[in-house]
């Protein structure tokens, strides 16, 4: 591994955009137990802040989800050695080979997270228990890092990668204790990152306006995928609102150590009734070669997060899924986002 590689796992020079975010995102699901996570800290230099958003998928739909933040100065340097946030550590022990993913702290212990949908004043009584979360996992990369860049993707001025690996560790969410083994993918970005990103569809690049998500009338403008299946394939990508409304885009995939991309990727949704959360999602496309694929998948469990915008918000509906392709099972996060109008 090149020294340019490694150092894509470290921070960068801030550039000069307002939405300037350095971020680290892992994710796990143990496929005989059903229990999963997400966790993502972002470094935002511009707003002087670094958040970390970190939930648990439970069995019977449960959620245990975190939130907390820091102040953090220009430099981001200071702290490659000090990844902290709301009682979230995350710690670097051989880059691209292992990390250490720690939490003790809070928790709101939902019996189910789709209550986050609400306004908070119109959630019921007692929508969470307040409960107490530790958590030490352990994140072996199993893969190259696969890189997606504008430029070269490992020390320009903006970059992505993504890298599978097998999570090992312990859970404890209070009296409650899980030893988990499953698999995961992990990513890496730095460079501008806007929340209502509807200007990256191409219905804003035509002047066409952000579509708005109803219950009614679902319209989501970024789907967002990491699926394993067991330690041999992975894959992931990002898919987009077209201007015909269907969802396009591309991605990566990882099998038996080959790393090739995922071309013409298209998602078909449907939904549970009268509601912006999907019930199961259907991806199409091609392997680099013109190798046809088809992955059908069913949401097992959900955790919406929610980022306010001028006017609305931003919903990052994150599902949990068991997913299909020819008869191998696998397991990973099935995210929509969706504009959703204050009024």
């Amino acid at each position: 591994m090149n020294s340019n590689t490694t150092n894509a796992e470290l921070m960068h020079p801030v550039g000069d955009a307002d939405a300037w975010s350095e971020s680290y995102y892992f994710n796990f699901v143990d496929g005989d137990t059903g229990i999963g996570m997400f966790t993502r800290m972002g470094f935002r230099p511009g707003d002087r802040w670094a958040d970390a958003l970190h939930a648990i998928y439970l069995p019977n739909r449960r959620v245990a989800f975190t939130y907390g933040r820091r102040e953090i100065g220009q430099d981001l340097s200071q702290y490659d050695g000090d990844l902290s946030a709301g009682n979230l550590t995350i710690t670097l022990i051989e880059p691209h080979k292992r990390w250490r993913i720690l939490y003790d702290g809070p928790a709101q212990d939902m019996e189910d997270a789709s209550v986050l949908l609400e306004r908070s004043k119109l959630r019921p009584p007692g929508w969470f228990k307040d409960s107490r979360l530790k958590m030490d996992l352990i994140f072996d990369c199993i893969t190259e890092p696969h890189f997606t860049s504008s430029e070269d993707g490992r020390t320009g001025a903006y970059g992505h990668f993504e890298q599978s690996g097998r999570v090992t560790g312990k859970i404890q969410l209070d009296d409650d204790e899980f030893d988990v083994d499953g698999y995961g993918v992990r990513d890496k970005s730095w460079g501008p990152r806007d929340w209502g990103a509807s200007q990256r569809s191409e219905e804003k690049e035509k002047n066409a306006g952000t579509v708005f998500s109803t219950p009614l009338q679902p319209a989501p403008f970024v789907n967002w995928f990491s699926m394993n299946f067991g330690p041999d394939a992975a894959l992931g990508g990002s898919c987009f609102r077209q201007a015909s409304g269907e969802i396009k885009g591309a991605g990566w995939i990882q099998q038996n150590g080959v790393s090739s991309n995922l071309k013409n990727v298209t998602i078909t949704t449907e939904y549970q009734q009268d509601s912006i959360l999907h019930d199961t999602v259907v991806l199409t496309g091609s392997i680099e070669g013109n190798e046809p694929i088809r992955i059908t998948g069913k949401i097992i469990n959900m955790c919406p997060t929610k980022v306010p915008m001028p006017g609305g918000a931003t919903f990052i509906n994150e599902g949990l899924a068991e997913f299909n392709w020819d008869g191998k099972t696998g397991f990973g996060i099935a995210e929509h986002w969706h504009a959703v109008s204050k009024s």
